[in-house]
């Protein structure tokens, strides 16, 4: 009995340990992503834009790979609430918003706001009948969701870069507040999200 209460409480503190390290890195990371969309700078150093979408992705993966402790706090998260955090995408309505007021490049915006949207629309439906994983109809379905909503970051990243390269001007909000904080910040985020929601996945058995 008292082997069960020392584990659980060296599994809280690990698991809060964790938390607290990941808030302080997302705080400096939201910070340090605002300031250079402030600063102007990322209209003509738009390396910073991919840097600071991708590094932390393929970071997160490897760490995530390689931390059991990581893992453990991944894994202690709940499936609905991974699911549900992806209502935050209905931000995307700003791509369409710009591109109807002619300050953003319509094929981008499209594309982009239109998956966005669609995915934070279907978040709480897909988190309230999708989750808990309980049939192989079910599984399907949400890893059919999940693929959608990559797809989206899958094409959009090098259409940004396409539509950047032949006409730069269209594509100018995209390195200044707010919408420079989509691809910086709140994109890994989501990615990240669907790295653990897939792990979640990978761990149940298969449901009759």
């Amino acid at each position: 009995m008292g082997v069960h209460s020392g584990s659980t409480d060296i599994g809280g503190l690990g698991n809060s340990a964790v938390s607290r390290t990941l808030w302080a890195i997302a705080v400096v990371w939201f910070a340090a992503a605002a300031s250079l969309g402030m600063s102007g700078i990322l209209s003509e150093r738009r390396q910073f834009i991919y840097l600071f979408a991708l590094v932390p992705i393929i970071v997160f993966g490897i760490t995530f790979g390689a931390s059991p402790q990581l893992r453990a706090w991944a894994f202690a998260l709940d499936t609905r609430a991974l699911v549900f955090a992806q209502a935050v995408r209905t931000g995307g309505a700003a791509f369409i918003a710009m591109y109807a007021a002619g300050k953003l490049n319509g094929m981008f915006a499209l594309w982009a706001g239109l998956i966005d949207i669609a995915v934070g629309l279907s978040a709480p439906f897909a988190a309230q009948y999708l989750t808990p994983v309980r049939s192989a109809s079910q599984r399907r379905l949400l890893i059919a969701w999940m693929a959608f909503g990559l797809l989206d970051f899958i094409v959009a990243i090098p259409l940004a870069a396409i539509v950047r390269a032949s006409d730069p001007a269209s594509m100018l909000q995209m390195s200044m507040l707010p919408l420079c904080m989509i691809s910086m910040f709140f994109v890994p985020v989501a990615v990240m999200d669907y790295v653990i929601l897939g792990a979640h996945l990978g761990r149940l058995p298969d449901p009759m």
